[in-house]
């Protein structure tokens, strides 16, 4: 018989972080394409009210202990935990969800990729975080990117400015999830992730209800059927807690730096996503301002504060 090497585990296991960055990017692509497929059947704060529901009861059995054994720590921060809870739930996804009504996937899934360009200029701008030449640099490049989606990629439109109400949505929307993320320093190192996972979505179901109720009475009621249910529970147990959880695995693994990879990846899936199942037409304006902001979170991403 002969003689097989095999390859130790720990020399394989480089890529594990890569592949779970790579599928949790095209889970949260996924939340694009089902936001602006059901855009008018599904309602947009129905949408994030149940997506909340259903994270939290799939994050119950994992997290509650840790929640039961810090509630005085939870207690004594909540007014930390209202706040971020308020950016996270109706004002990031809710907003997200209700951009998707006026506007495209793909616009959308560019102006969404800025985030992390958002997140540093919010850092300097609350913390006074230090933002060296290459961040500066990343911003102005996402910045661009973004305004290039605003206006079309017509530069001449900037004198009768009249962006799309949906990727001006998706625009306030990506900046309240940027300062909720900026103020995630602030939470005890004592909460685990899952347990602020958790104790940050119930608390959002609990601020979204009354919205909830409004609009299922003035508006629109959540419509239950096969497709309906099946988005829902996708959007509850995928993407609201398996693609977080590959994330932040991958990213205690290989450092947030690395990890900020699927920022890129997300966005191309969902170009991807959106062009295939959408039939949405990639335009030029759609591949410079995507360019554009890759290039800047790039820059930013990969750069180190000077102290």
């Amino acid at each position: 018989m002969k003689n097989y090497e095999f390859v130790d585990k720990p020399e394989r296991a480089w890529a594990l972080p890569y592949i779970m960055i790579i599928m949790a990017a095209m889970i949260l692509a996924s939340n694009h394409i089902i936001a602006r497929y059901f855009n008018g059947i599904l309602p947009p704060i129905g949408l994030v009210f149940w997506r909340m529901t259903i994270g939290s009861v799939v994050l119950l059995p994992f997290a509650v202990k840790g929640v039961i054994n810090h509630r005085a720590i939870i207690r004594e921060h909540w007014k930390l935990f209202l706040i971020m809870a308020f950016l996270f739930v109706p004002l990031g996804n809710g907003l997200i969800y209700v951009g998707y009504n006026y506007t495209t996937a793909l616009n959308g899934g560019v102006v969404s990729t800025a985030q992390p360009a958002l997140t540093v200029l919010l850092s300097w701008v609350l913390f006074r975080d230090l933002v060296n030449w290459k961040q500066g640099t990343g911003l102005l490049l996402a910045a661009i990117g973004v305004l290039i989606i605003l206006t079309r990629g017509a530069p001449e439109n900037l004198t009768v400015f009249q962006p799309n109400v949906g990727d001006i949505t998706i625009l306030l929307a990506t900046v309240f999830v940027a300062l909720h993320n900026v103020l995630l320093r602030s939470v005890p190192k004592q909460i685990s992730t899952l347990s602020f996972m958790l104790v940050i979505q119930v608390i959002g179901v609990i601020i979204t209800l009354p919205i909830y109720i409004i609009e299922t009475i003035f508006v629109r009621a959540m419509p239950f059927s096969y497709a309906s249910v099946g988005a829902l529970l996708w959007v509850g147990i995928a993407i609201t807690t398996i693609a977080v959880a590959l994330t932040n695995s991958a990213v205690r693994m290989i450092g947030a730096n690395k990890a900020s990879m699927g920022n890129y990846v997300r966005s191309l899936f969902t170009a991807l996503l959106a062009i295939v199942i959408l039939g949405e037409e990639l335009k030029i304006f759609h591949a410079v301002a995507l360019t554009m902001v890759i290039s800047g979170v790039y820059l930013m991403t990969r750069s180190k504060n000077t102290k």
